[in-house]
């Protein structure tokens, strides 16, 4: 553990001598969240106009109310096509509508609990719609939610919010089975700004700039000075050896962490889930893992410091812009979606935003923990097989 302590402390020695390291870990990503903070920021909280077509009348006014409690609902009324055609001009970012009879259902589902709760299993599902066996006799009461498919982002994230709505109505009404029904996606209900849904994303590019510049240039350039070798010839275990410059920058990926989201908390009141800290420490620790590795990886296959500049350079290039960090993938065309689908800092982007301010996501938690592992295990077997103690001139 001794000789572990002083390695660790000689590799802080060599990492804070490197100021290119130093920049493009600690730096560059605090410059992006004060000028993303500066520009993104404000008073304004994100907001979503809705469109909200009530065709049952007086018998479903109360879900109009409910809709209309929400703070980051702007509520417009009309009738079907109107609110259709409004949808098709970008005039609404989503349209609910509450289809007649829907009043009439709910009753019907109230009296199938009220029933059930007093012993008796009636069945009240809709007519030519039998029971079936382990089915709820109790009917489900669903609504029209129409929404823009080539508007990815604001449709996961005001879908979310009209489930959650949803969700609260259905407690409030039985607390049993779901009444009204829609299809679920994870977002928060609370209000959010445009910088809230960038600081994952700048998260996400530091951590993967700790593992090209922090990482893959940092080795090249010991390489070539001999520092490896000369270390590599020590009575130490080469194991402990690496093991001390990959604990040095998780460490470097903690600090990371909490410099960004304190900055972002500080100046610009980031809204950070802090009941998900567990969670967002160890999404942290395996995105930053999978992109140690890979500058592991890609430190084997460059000769010199010159060499490793253009080869980290073109992922950080392609990372960074084909990820969905910064802007939504849906503006991209179609062609280049399998490109994002298999770049890790999508996923990273998308887990980080999931635990740390609640937000829609692309992907599901577990596919995100999934191809990150994957990731982390690919990329950690190349790193084996390619490391080099020694310059090979």
């Amino acid at each position: 553990m001794r000789s572990f302590t002083h390695l660790y402390m000689a590799t802080v020695r060599e990492f804070t001598r490197d100021f290119s390291a130093l920049f493009w870990t600690l730096a560059f990503p605090v410059m992006f969240i004060i000028i993303f903070g500066i520009i993104f920021s404000g008073d304004d909280s994100i907001d979503f106009t809705i469109g909200l077509v009530n065709e049952d009348g007086d018998a479903s006014a109360d879900l109009v109310e409910r809709f209309e409690q929400i703070d980051a609902f702007t509520i417009e009324t009309g009738d079907r096509d109107d609110e259709l055609n409004e949808l098709e001009d970008g005039e609404r970012d989503v349209v609910i509508v509450i289809p007649e009879g829907t009043g009439a259902l709910l009753d019907e589902y109230n009296l199938a609990l009220r029933n059930m709760q007093g012993g008796e299993q009636a069945s009240a599902a809709p007519v030519g719609q039998p029971v079936r066996e382990g089915e709820s006799p109790l009917p489900e009461v669903p609504l029209d939610v129409y929404y823009d498919p080539a508007d990815t982002t604001t449709s996961q994230v005001v879908l979310g919010l009209v489930d959650q709505v949803i969700g609260g109505m259905n407690v409030s009404m039985t607390q049993i089975t779901p009444a009204l029904t829609m299809d679920t996606r994870s977002v928060t209900a609370d209000e959010l700004s445009s910088i809230d849904y960038l600081l994952p994303g700048v998260l996400a590019m530091s951590l993967m700039q700790l593992g090209l510049f922090g990482t893959a240039a940092t080795l090249v350039s010991l390489r070539e000075k001999g520092v490896l070798r000369r270390m590599g010839a020590t009575p130490l275990p080469k194991s402990t050896l690496l093991a001390s410059q990959v604990a040095f920058r998780l460490t470097i990926a903690l600090v990371q962490t909490a410099t960004i989201v304190v900055l972002g908390w500080m100046l610009f009141d980031v809204q950070i889930e802090t009941a998900n800290l567990l969670q967002i420490t160890g999404v942290v620790l395996l995105g930053a893992a999978v992109f140690i590795t890979f500058g592991y990886f890609l430190s084997g296959l460059a000769k010199t410091e010159e060499a490793v500049q253009g080869i980290i350079s073109l992922p950080n290039f392609l990372f960074m812009f084909l990820s969905g960090i910064f802007f939504p993938v849906s503006v991209m065309p179609d062609w280049i979606r399998p490109v994002v689908d298999v770049i890790p800092l999508t996923y990273l982007g998308d887990a980080l935003r999931a635990t740390m301010i609640e937000a829609g996501t692309y992907y599901s938690m577990p596919r995100n923990l999934l191809i990150l592992g994957g990731w982390l295990v690919v990329c950690s077997v190349l790193a084996v097989r390619l490391f080099k103690w020694e310059s090979q001139g």
